[in-house]
């Protein structure tokens, strides 16, 4: 079930502009849409979802996965935000 629509006062630059351009937010979520279908984009996903599964991360929040030239590793959101 989807929650409730913030009040516009409560939203973000972003989610001010989607909210006043609906042509722009269904073009964005198709793009979304279009790149999450995406066979490597799903590969990653599952390697990341099995790691924080297999590290008892899964659904607690916690550090974010990074994929690294050495394998998968946890950082915090912060550090992970940085790197992107």
């Amino acid at each position: 079930m989807a929650r409730d629509k913030l009040p516009y006062n409560k939203l973000s630059r972003t989610a001010k502009f989607y909210r006043n351009n609906p042509d722009a937010d269904v073009k964005h979520k198709a793009s979304s849409l279009a790149a999450a279908e995406k066979p490597a984009r799903k590969k990653k996903n599952a390697e990341t979802r099995k790691y924080r599964r297999n590290n008892g991360l899964e659904g607690k929040g916690g550090p974010d996965v990074h994929h690294s030239k050495n394998g998968l590793m946890t950082i915090s959101a912060r550090k992970n935000r940085s790197i992107k």
